[in-house]
């Protein structure tokens, strides 16, 4: 479902006299569909800006990503939110949720948006959560998982 094949990219510090500063330099990896993997490493290592390039945020400026089939790496915008709304989901590690709003609603929340009935929806949100191995008795909360 997502091959990375070697990822790099590079920002440019217009303001202080276009230095370049590398974040990111022949990632590979690969993720097959049903597959729970975690992105991680020491801060600084590019695991964001890994992220938000596979969300199409951030243009790649080597390598390639192909996520079900689209090169990212090469589609054009309309590509990149069909998949956003049809394949992906995205949670920023700065997420501001809602106080009170329990975590499987906000997990739930994309499914709905699409018009899949809610029983459906809070049943996937349901299984997302069990294979994060995140406690039945936090999906409640999000104030207990996400440390607010």
């Amino acid at each position: 479902m997502i091959a990375v094949t070697d990822l790099g990219k590079s920002f440019t510090l217009h303001n202080q006299s276009s230095a370049v500063i590398p974040v990111l330099e022949g990632a590979n990896f690969s993720v097959a569909q049903g597959e729970c993997v975690a992105l991680t490493g020491e801060s600084g290592a590019g695991k964001s800006t890994v992220m938000r390039i596979l969300y199409g945020n951030y243009l790649a400026q080597a390598g390639r990503v192909v996520i079900n089939g689209l090169d990212i790496t090469t589609a054009t915008p309309r590509e990149i939110l069909a998949l956003r709304r049809e394949v992906l989901g995205y949670v920023s590690q700065f997420l501001r949720v809602v106080p009170r709003v329990p975590t499987l609603e906000v997990v739930a929340e994309p499914l709905l948006s699409l018009g899949v009935a809610e029983d459906v929806a809070r049943a996937r949100a349901e299984d997302l959560l069990a294979r994060l191995r995140i406690l039945e008795r936090l999906w409640q909360s999000p104030h207990h998982i996400f440390g607010r």
